[in-house]
């Protein structure tokens, strides 16, 4: 396969072939955002702290939706034959090279929250938890937005 550069017109004709996997993962996405969202709608930050099962689910969630995020971005980088990347992180910059996302900020922090939620699980702070899911959780949909107007062609 060769490999073909951000503004090669061959990379928009192979999305198609690939984006049924894409789709469905940006939909699971959105299914877990939203949820996430409906279950700690009117929770306060107390509630919150206070109950072992939302911050359980919180954390989840999150987790997944920075697995899927990984998952998307890895794959781009494989159809690209961009890669392979080192870390998860290295893939959010991918991307940003290959003009798929605007910017890995808010993608990498997400992602460095992931790694604490599997690999420090004992130490998440329910604050810093509570702050994700009520002023960042929008983050996940910025990154749905971007990777379909890259996969459309926008």
């Amino acid at each position: 396969m060769t490999t073909l550069d951000s503004t090669d017109t061959e990379w928009r004709i192979m999305i198609p072939e690939h984006n049924g996997v894409i789709q469905r993962k940006l939909s699971l996405l959105d299914d877990q955002v939203g949820r996430l969202k409906t279950h700690l709608e009117n929770v306060t930050e107390e509630e919150f702290k206070d109950d072992w099962v939302l911050r359980s689910m919180a954390e989840r969630a999150l987790q997944v939706c920075a697995e899927i995020m990984i998952d998307i971005a890895e794959r781009i980088i494989a159809i690209k034959a961009a890669g392979p990347v080192a870390t998860s992180v290295e893939a959010m910059r991918r991307l940003v090279e290959l003009q798929v996302i605007k910017s890995g900020d808010p993608y990498i922090k997400i992602v460095g929250f992931r790694n604490l939620i599997v690999h420090h699980y004992e130490e998440i702070d329910p604050e810093i938890l509570f702050d994700i899911v009520k002023n960042r959780i929008d983050d996940f949909r910025r990154f749905r937005d971007e990777i379909d107007r890259f996969v459309a062609g926008d």
